[in-house]
């Protein structure tokens, strides 16, 4: 059996390529939807990445309202360290007198109580008190008390050429002016003391600055310090001989 296809080869041709348009048409609206969503992806990723960099944008603003407000503590802590600074530079050439008291305290023999302290930067320092008189023991005891004293006040980095001024035997309710000289011997409690009154210079910390500054030479003032403890017992001493002559 013969089978005679009498359609035109143009028609034949045609109905061939029919078929590929549909693939054709298929394939086209697949690379539509593919694209369409790898575009959509990018869309919502551009949009995630927008809106951090608006949270980003936000907090840095946050920040530097911050920043803002901090920046007074910052004027305030400038302003308060140039007034540290007035105040060092200020204070820089006056004498600690609290520390100077407290050091004074602190090396006074136990034998021995004050009755005044006086520290001034431009006049020195001046003090007075007592220390006892036993009845069995000789006056130079109560006398070695007070140099021990001197001594140990020399040796203070603040003070320099300590000097005894005064020492001589007394009543210390009669020294103290709670009774006359009659009636502190029937006083009984009237004790016998050496009544002494001694002075020194101050070290202003400019002084000190210099001192230290020439160590190295033989005329610091450091040195000239050291001389003073020695003279110092001596002049207890001469006190000492002079009370004992006196009362002989």
């Amino acid at each position: 059996m013969f089978r005679i296809n009498l359609l035109p080869k143009e028609v034949l041709e045609r109905r061939r390529y029919e078929g590929w348009y549909r693939w054709i048409f298929i394939l086209a609206v697949g690379m539509i939807l593919i694209i369409l969503a790898v575009a959509l992806l990018l869309w919502f990723d551009v949009r995630s990445k927008q809106d951090q960099l608006q949270a980003v944008l936000d907090q840095s603003k946050q920040y530097a309202a911050q920043a803002e407000q901090l920046s007074i503590f910052q004027n305030k802590e400038e302003q308060l360290q140039k007034r540290e600074t007035v105040a060092q530079a200020a204070l820089a050439g006056r004498v600690n007198v609290g520390q100077l008291a407290n050091d004074v305290s602190l090396v006074l023999p136990d034998e021995i109580w004050l009755d005044l302290l006086t520290i001034n930067q431009d006049t020195g320092l001046t003090l007075s008190g007592n220390t006892p008189r036993s009845a069995g023991e000789s006056d130079d005891v109560a006398y070695k008390s007070v140099a021990k004293m001197l001594v140990r006040l020399n040796e203070l980095p603040q003070l320099y050429d300590v000097w005894l001024n005064s020492a001589a035997n007394a009543t210390w309710g009669q020294w103290a002016s709670t009774a006359s000289a009659s009636s502190s011997q029937s006083n009984p409690l009237a004790a016998k003391v050496v009544a002494f009154q001694a002075s020194g210079k101050i070290v202003r910390p400019a002084e000190s600055a210099s001192s230290s500054g020439s160590s190295g030479t033989g005329t610091s003032s450091s040195a000239t310090h050291t001389v003073a403890p020695a003279n110092a017992a001596q002049n207890a001493v001469n006190s000492v001989n002079a009370s004992n002559t006196s009362g002989q």
